[in-house]
Order: C-alpha cells, then structure tokens, then sequence
C-alpha cells in the first residue's frame, strides 16, 4: 500500500461513500460505544480481494504498538518479554465510525471486540 493509501468508508442511508486518507488514521485515539478509550490506531490490516486492496481491520491499543516495534526489531533477545505486557484491540473495519474522521469511534462496547495476547495476530 503506499503512502497515500485511500479507503471507502461505508455509506450511511442517503450518504455517498467517501475516500479517507489511511495514514490519517494512524495515531488517532478510539473511543468504544461508551465512551472507553480503546487506544490508538496503530496497524491498519487489508487484504487484496482481485485487483483491489481491502480495508479488513485495525489495531489499537499499546499493545499494537510494541507489536509493530517488534516487528522491526525482531532479532532483539527480550522483545517477546515486551509483547505480553500490554493490550491490543482487533476491531474490524465495520465496526468503526469515521462519520469524524478526526474522532474515530467503534460501533461496539468493549467487551465485544477482540482482545488479543501474546502470539496472536
């Protein structure tokens, strides 16, 4: 994806879609239906459908973070150490609100998105 990657967002009823920059994204707090803070987007995960790339989910939280950092940093002895300490959130692409882009919200309560640990992508 390059740098200038775009996503449709889902059209409301009586709504066009609307093209988001994705790195835009990047770094921005989500809240969950209550208001709860799920951390900051940090990953954003598509996957190419024919000739066309698909925004399928993002990943939040500190744990998102470290993930990516390790990633880069793989060779490092205490990186898995890192890994099991924080939280990460895989929230689907679906279940995000970008009617303010600036203000992302899941559609869902905490409690409904997936919380993932150590060793799991």
């Amino acid at each position: 994806m390059s740098a200038h990657a775009a996503a449709s967002t889902p059209a409301t009823l009586g709504e066009p879609s609307r093209e988001i920059h994705l790195e835009s994204l990047l770094g921005k707090r989500v809240h969950d239906t209550a208001g709860h803070s799920l951390g900051r987007i940090e990953e954003i995960i598509a996957e190419q459908r024919g000739l066309d790339w698909v925004v399928v989910e993002v990943l939040a939280g500190p744990g998102a973070m470290v993930a990516r950092l390790l990633e880069i940093s793989a060779l490092l002895p205490f990186a898995g150490l890192l890994q099991r300490s924080v939280a990460r959130h895989r929230i689907g692409w679906h279940q995000i609100d970008l009617s303010d882009p600036d203000h992302p919200r899941a559609t869902v309560r905490h409690d409904e998105i997936e919380h993932l640990t150590s060793g799991s992508s």
